[in-house]
């Protein structure tokens, strides 16, 4: 069977993290109970909510296949509780920018002269904060669909712990058929010694007509608890 990459331009501007947000379109049924025979469940649920409490932190996303970096978020909660960030998405030549600093929203496409803004009382306005939180400071970043795991294993690290949960390829083809005939789908998960989620891989194999494609895509978590300052427009 011929192999080839497979980018993830079927999907939206967004589409790069779409295999990183499965957790927020497949949850679990049946509350924690039913999972705890998974390895290292209760670690991962544990590093989603030490995310999800963060209060400022990066991460970007990368295709394995060349090391294109295809979407970056940056943020960071205010004094007030309200969330500034900067997000940017890269997908079939294309490149987005979204900045807001709390009270004001700025967009921007690559090769744009001006940014665009959006003020607050504008009809495309919104602002998150806790109560209302975006949905890269969630929970499900930290992908896991305990309910469809059909294995796990577990190795020691020198900085913590390496998690991988192979899942039923049937659970999640009818979500992925743009990309193919879903055949098998993996997730490794890295964690630190304080129980950090700082990495995540995500790899899905497709048939394709008799042609094997695969989206091997990684995300890199830092600057946990660790942006310093107010996050600025950047000059892109």
């Amino acid at each position: 069977m011929k192999k080839t990459s497979l980018k993830l331009s079927a999907l939206s501007a967004l589409g790069a993290l779409m295999l990183l947000l499965l957790s927020a379109c497949f949850p679990g049924l049946g509350g924690d109970s039913a999972y705890k025979n998974i390895e290292c469940y209760s670690e991962v649920t544990q590093a989603k909510k030490l995310y999800a409490a963060l209060d400022s932190g990066h991460f970007y996303m990368q295709d394995n296949s060349d090391g294109e970096i295809t979407s970056e978020f940056l943020f960071k909660y205010r004094d007030d509780g309200k969330l500034t960030y900067f997000y940017m998405s890269a997908e079939d030549g294309e490149t987005a920018y979204e900045y807001h600093n709390g009270s004001e929203i700025n967009r921007k496409n690559k090769g744009d002269s001006q940014w665009e803004f959006v003020a607050q009382g504008g009809e495309e306005y919104y602002v998150y904060d806790r109560k209302n939180p975006h949905p890269y400071t969630e929970e499900g970043v930290i992908s896991m669909n305990a309910y469809a795991v059909t294995d796990s294993a577990v190795e020691e690290t020198d900085s913590g712990k390496k998690i991988t949960f192979y899942y039923n390829a049937e659970e999640f083809k009818e979500a992925m058929a743009e990309l193919g005939e879903l055949k098998s789908f993996e997730c490794t998960l890295w964690l630190d010694e304080n129980g950090y989620c700082y990495r995540l891989d995500q790899k899905g194999v497709f048939d394709n007509g008799g042609t094997e494609s695969v989206s091997d895509f990684s995300m890199f978590i830092d600057q946990m608890n660790g942006v310093e300052g107010e996050i600025k427009r950047p000059e892109v």
